[in-house]
């Protein structure tokens, strides 16, 4: 199995532990089990984006450059939405 080491600011540390403690979870589990599953969505996203760009500017086709989607991270969302759902 692949490993990882993940160094978090302490203010990201304290949103994710504040986050994982109101599920009931602990911020290992949060990680695993939201945070990066959502990032993959979106990175994936954000990569198919970006070929299908590339392809398009090949063809001659013009494409907008200024439409990128942009990676948000999933708790920021959350927090600005009103919250996460369990």
């Amino acid at each position: 199995m692949a490993k990882f080491m993940l160094s978090l600011r302490d203010e990201n540390f304290r949103l994710l532990s504040n986050e994982a403690e109101d599920r009931g979870i602990s911020v290992q589990e949060l990680i695993r089990a939201v945070i990066i599953p959502d990032w993959a969505r979106q990175s994936t996203f954000t990569r198919n984006q970006a070929v299908s760009s590339f392809s398009t500017s090949r063809t001659g086709i013009q494409s907008n450059s200024n439409h990128r989607p942009q990676l948000v991270p999933a708790l920021s969302i959350a927090r600005k939405s009103g919250g996460l759902t369990q």
